[in-house]
């Protein structure tokens, strides 16, 4: 027997030795999982005459790090991902059994084998396993786009599209965490709709939703650029004036409820008057995100008993 068919027996060796491992540990044969039994199955072995063929031919036996984002991100996806993960590892192992069973083919039929065909199998196997990682990999990204479609979805009131109240609780939170030791420049305004009942009950739902709408709108208009609303609640609406000062807030408050008193919004050919009344808290050391919504609650009650289109405060 020649240098390049007892290098090739030695392949077939280690390489079926290497599939049975990883078969009775149960572990997927990724590029990366091969890649590593193959070396520890060759040194264990001894077989320092074809210990440099991983630098010679590496690409049979590089480290391939997509599938270790494929796995990666599976994690962290919803069912459906974990699913196709599933389905893909079913069909990495059916490619390798199959893999196996023509190497003991070969073994038994052959008594001398090219060491070139032999490195052509390998390179075989390699690229079917490359080709389902490919398609596990664009499935992944897909669903990641859904996910992300999704999570934006769930922060936005879909009627005003606002802000929901979970990312309110959510950007509280991250704000409060500076305010720990000190008074932050932070306060928070929460809107309520006056008589909004009646508007509901005078021209019906329609115009309901369509008061909402028109009012997101005029307070989202009369904020600096970046500063975000908050729909709180069925006709609350909430706003973080951070890194403001008082009296720029209580600007900022007037003016939002004089140009919303002298609005008018069209519907039907009625003219549908609108106010809002407002509570502001302004942060002290240590709020919590209940202890500042409950106290900004309080004060826009303060600000309906005394008549409405007003606003009170609690400090």
């Amino acid at each position: 027997m020649n240098n390049n068919n007892h290098i090739s027996t030695l392949i077939f060796q280690i390489a079926g030795e290497t599939f049975q491992k990883l078969h009775t540990l149960e572990i997927p044969p990724y590029p990366k999982y091969y890649h590593d039994m193959f070396i520890e199955t060759l040194e264990k072995n001894g077989n320092d005459e074809i210990l440099d063929l991983p630098k010679k031919h590496s690409y049979l036996f590089s480290n391939a790090s997509q599938e270790e984002m494929v796995s990666e991100t599976c994690f962290g996806l919803v069912k459906k991902g974990l699913e196709e993960f599933v389905k893909t590892n079913d069909t990495l192992k059916f490619i390798s059994d199959e893999t196996a069973v023509d190497i003991d083919a070969i073994k038994k039929g052959y008594n001398s084998i090219d060491t070139n065909y032999v490195l052509q199998a390998f390179d075989n196997f390699q690229t079917k396993i490359f080709q389902e990682l490919q398609v596990a990999d664009e499935t992944i990204a897909k669903l990641k786009l859904e996910v992300e479609r999704l999570e934006r979805e769930s922060n936005i009131d879909p009627l005003t599209k606002t802000h929901n109240r979970r990312v309110l609780v959510k950007d509280l939170e991250e704000v409060l965490s500076f305010g720990k030791e000190k008074d932050l420049d932070m306060h928070l305004v929460m809107f309520d709709a006056d008589d909004f009942k009646s508007i509901n009950d005078a021209f019906g739902h329609i115009a309901g939703d369509k008061t909402l709408i028109f009012l997101s709108k005029l307070i989202q208009n009369s904020l600096r650029r970046g500063t975000r609303i908050y729909r709180y609640g069925g006709e609350e609406f909430v706003v973080i004036l951070n890194r403001t000062s008082l009296d720029e807030a209580i600007k900022i408050i007037d003016r939002i409820l004089k140009e919303t008193s002298d609005s008018k919004l069209l519907y039907k050919n009625h003219d549908i008057h609108l106010t809002l009344s407002a509570g502001i808290c302004s942060h002290r050391q240590n709020m919590s995100v209940d202890e500042i919504l409950d106290k900004a609650d309080k004060a826009l009650y303060e600000a309906k008993k005394s008549g409405k289109n007003c606003f009170r405060s609690a400090f």
